[in-house]
């Protein structure tokens, strides 16, 4: 059969108007009302859009942070006095040394020599530079080991400075107050301030070695 095209357009709108029709409320039921907040939280959230961009990554300098308080020292010290020669005298200076400071530290300290700068212009050391040394500190007795060349080491004018350096600068140090010398372990004779000499084994004091000392300096 032939529709003729008028007809034919007639009823394709009517079959757009009925397909429309049965997507809607259908004609029977109730609708239902549902409050927001029996909605699950998925649904009643608002959809977002994220955009994401990309960055170029940096390296971060970690710089000195300079403090505004000055940095203190904690090692411990002690100034000690050490006597040096000066034409035919000693004198002593004041050196600075690790604490807590033995006898034996002493004598080594005086025997490393001058410390640098002016304090030392015009100063000698009368003690060898091979110069070794044990003290031993009983009852503010300190007794000097010196080694077996010291006598021939040291000719007999320098001989009395030497042993005056090492009598007056242990004895400046607090419970020593008579010093013996001693060589692997035998007791030796040792010239006085005035050039005399000690028996074996003799003890000597400050006061054997204060003519040396410059006017205005005592035991």
């Amino acid at each position: 059969m032939i529709i003729p095209p008028r007809l034919a357009y007639t009823l394709m709108g009517i079959m757009g108007i009925s397909s429309l029709l049965s997507c809607t409320i259908p004609d029977s039921g109730s609708v239902q009302y549902v409050n927001p907040a029996n909605i699950p939280y998925e649904l009643n959230t608002p959809s977002t859009t994220t955009i994401t961009t990309s960055t170029s990554t940096s390296t971060s300098i970690a710089l000195p942070v300079e403090s505004s308080t000055p940095a203190t020292s904690t090692i411990p010290v002690e100034s000690v006095s050490l006597f040096f020669v000066v034409a035919n005298q000693v004198i002593p200076i004041e050196r600075f040394i690790l604490s807590p400071v033995t006898p034996t530290q002493v004598l080594l300290a005086l025997s490393e020599g001058l410390p640098e700068g002016d304090v030392a212009i015009g100063l000698r050391n009368a003690l060898p530079d091979d110069f070794l040394v044990l003290v031993d500190l009983q009852r503010g007795i300190a007794t000097v080991d010196l080694s077996p060349n010291f006598s021939s080491g040291i000719p007999g004018v320098e001989q009395r400075l030497a042993i005056a350096q090492i009598v007056l600068t242990l004895t400046r140090r607090s419970g020593i107050g008579q010093v013996a010398f001693t060589t692997n372990g035998r007791p030796q004779i040792v010239p006085r301030g005035r050039g005399d000499l000690t028996s074996a084994g003799d003890l000597v004091t400050c006061e054997d070695y204060s003519n040396l000392l410059p006017t205005g300096f005592s035991c």
